[in-house]
């Protein structure tokens, strides 16, 4: 595939059929004819995120996420990478995950579509409730971290049809990329800077992606890193959740490396008397500054806290993350998201006369089947 286009007969290899040893291959289907703007989601340095309406032949619609790579960032080096984050994207697929549709370069945009989670990411939570110096419930707080470690179980684990490992770290793990629905979602997002073996772009050595805030010590020593990265900065966010403050943040980003490089953990029971010694003693476990003593895996840190949630609260689940989510945004001053000119032209003009051709022989994607893909997260059908 040509360097900074995106090929609408990408084919890719599945992860989630682990068990399976035949190599299994499916195609981009037919996308949505054309796709609405609504308003701007978030923004940052690199890419922007917008809500959309898709419409599809018959006339149905679904709420999808765009994800657009900003016309400042054109070099061929942040294509590249959004195009190796995409192609990771399509390939994971588990209920915790941010789902990835479809992928476009059009005209120079280049346009990712995604699972739109109807809710906030929890640093909208996390910074609302610093403000006034409030932990999070010890249940939702395991809850979260949970389903995170879940997570990233998954993707550390995941191989490809042919049974070979993807060797996926998301090097990236903080408030900022963990998705909170109104219907009690808990979804880990934003793999732009992940490790995968299916990556074409080779990363600099001398990259240290990532926020500050949320780094392993081993990044900051410039040693090698892996999976482990991730498990530590999963511990980050649950201390953050239960101490009301953050961890390592300090007021300029050479001290928040410094307090990072040191690693000084307080013990979060001097900070918050709802908090168990077994938990607080794994905090200490999975915030290790070294790796080789920290928690090795994501999945024995889930059994951990999963382990930890039914001791604390047994009734704990999706519907105390979405009571959570809904008393945040109803304390979340509105805020009015005017349409960026230039791209609402480039989706009304471009898209909808753009219609990605499948191989010969593809069906349509409909709305039902592209609104079981949102919901369930379930494999689409093998072409």
């Amino acid at each position: 595939m040509r360097r900074g286009t995106f090929d609408a007969r990408w084919r890719v290899h599945d992860p989630a059929s682990v068990s399976s040893t035949s190599r299994i291959s499916t195609q981009l289907r037919r996308a949505p004819t054309r796709y609405e703007p609504l308003g701007l989601i978030a923004s940052g340095g690199v890419a922007e995120v917008w809500k959309a309406r898709a419409h599809f032949e018959d006339g149905g619609t679904h709420l999808v996420a765009i994800k657009r790579v900003l016309p400042t960032m054109g070099q061929p080096l942040f294509q590249a990478m959004f195009e190796d984050e995409a192609r990771l994207g399509m390939l994971l697929n588990h209920p915790n995950i941010v789902r990835v549709y479809d992928a476009r370069d059009i005209s120079g945009t280049f346009l990712m579509i995604m699972e739109l989670v109807d809710g906030d990411s929890l640093k909208g939570l996390l910074e609302q409730a610093h403000a006034r110096s409030a932990c999070m419930p010890v249940g939702a707080a395991l809850y979260l971290a949970r389903e995170l470690a879940t997570a990233l179980d998954y993707v550390h684990t995941a191989r490809d049809g042919a049974g070979n490992p993807l060797g996926i770290v998301h090097r990236d793990v903080s408030p900022h990329n963990v998705l909170l629905g109104r219907d009690g979602a808990v979804k880990l997002t934003d793999f732009g800077l992940a490790d995968a073996t299916v990556h074409e772009t080779a990363r600099s050595e001398d990259l240290v992606g990532g926020k500050l805030g949320y780094l392993a010590p081993e990044i900051i020593r410039r040693e090698r890193a892996d999976h482990r990265v991730d498990i530590f900065a999963v511990g980050i966010v649950l201390w953050e959740m239960l101490a009301g403050r953050r961890l390592f943040q300090r007021a300029s980003d050479i001290e928040t490396v410094k307090a990072v490089a040191a690693c000084e953990v307080p013990s979060l029971r001097s900070l918050n008397r709802s908090v168990s010694e077994p938990l607080d003693r794994l905090l200490r476990q999975v915030l290790e500054p070294d790796p080789n003593k920290r928690i090795g895996s994501a999945r024995h840190l889930a059994e951990r806290l999963d382990l930890l949630l039914r001791q604390t609260d047994r009734e704990v689940s999706h519907r105390d993350v979405a009571l959570l989510v809904g008393l945040h945004l109803a304390q979340k001053r509105p805020r009015a998201a005017g349409l960026d000119g230039a791209f609402a032209d480039l989706l009304a003009e471009e898209l909808e006369r753009f219609v990605v051709q499948a191989n010969e022989g593809a069906s349509p994607l409909d709305p039902t089947e592209f609104t079981a893909l949102g919901a369930t997260g379930r494999r689409p059908p093998q072409l």
